[in-house]
């Protein structure tokens, strides 16, 4: 799955009135709600694991908002999840969250191979450095509480965030973490 077809069946699936946190360059842009104050994107001074921290407190500022964190697998590390997760589970601060789950560390693919395209690492059967292991995110989520589900398939990912949505809505942080390739 591409991560824009992603963004864009997430917009089919959230409407306009969900407010989007969004670290990660998964296209979403073009899709998201133009109303003030839905789409929040990385800040100028943005560091690697913000989104799902700044998607508390806007859950904490909004309470009866839908409210959404997209990220890759990287920054959700970064984000140091067990702790976001506990603090939605303690402070009931239901957050849907969606991995964009490539198993690698992107920008560092990207940053390598186009500075040195006909180098050791463009030569590499896998690129140094910046591979991930799957990560079962949603087991993460789980073990707070919530609602957590793995989307190998384009057919299984609208199922997925509508069940995922319905926990939200319904009081229970949910993490739905997509397998995509990397773009």
């Amino acid at each position: 799955m591409s991560p824009h077809w992603v963004s864009y069946q997430l917009k089919e699936v959230l409407g306009d009135e969900a407010i989007v946190v969004n670290e990660y360059d998964n296209g979403m842009r073009p899709f998201m709600s133009r109303l003030p104050g839905h789409y929040f994107c990385n800040p100028h001074a943005g560091y690697l694991g913000w989104g799902l921290g700044t998607a508390l407190g806007l859950k904490l500022a909004l309470p009866h908002k839908v409210i959404v964190a997209t990220v890759g697998d990287g920054s959700y590390i970064f984000s140091v999840p067990t702790a976001c997760h506990a603090v939605s589970a303690a402070y009931g601060l239901p957050v849907l969250t969606v991995v964009y789950n490539n198993r690698c560390w992107n920008a560092v693919r990207r940053a390598t191979l186009s500075l040195y395209p006909q180098g050791w690492a463009a030569r590499a059967e896998t690129c140094p450095l910046s591979e991930l292991p799957l990560g079962h995110f949603e087991k993460v989520c789980e073990a707070f509480g919530g609602h957590g589900e793995m989307v190998q398939r384009p057919e299984e990912l609208i199922p997925a965030l509508e069940r995922a949505l319905k926990a939200v809505n319904g009081g229970r942080q949910a993490l739905v973490n997509v397998l995509c390739r990397a773009v």
